[in-house]
């Protein structure tokens, strides 16, 4: 199983995209691979709120194995099972 960490708790200079969308473009990535991939994010709870995380990891067919928020920040562990294709278009 391979990891991917996101980290959108800052915003790299020259980026112009939200946490959001950065995050659904790092999804469209990993949802190609064809292996289990364990995805660590951490965000400002302002920026991204867990419902919403949760909603977006469930829509794309993801585990949500834990989502806690800590002060001002969240830390989410989504889990994508191979061959979960879900929410990727050919």
């Amino acid at each position: 199983m391979s990891e991917v960490i996101l980290d959108l708790r800052v915003t790299p200079q020259g980026c112009t995209d939200h946490p959001i969308v950065r995050f659904n473009k790092l999804l469209r990535d990993v949802m190609k691979r064809n292996d289990k991939v364990k995805i660590v994010l951490y965000t400002k709870a302002i920026d991204f709120p867990p419902i919403i995380i949760k909603t977006i990891a469930e829509k794309k067919g993801l585990k949500v194995l834990k989502v806690e928020k800590i002060n001002d920040e969240v830390k989410a562990i989504l889990l994508k099972e191979i061959n979960n294709i879900r929410g990727v278009k050919p």
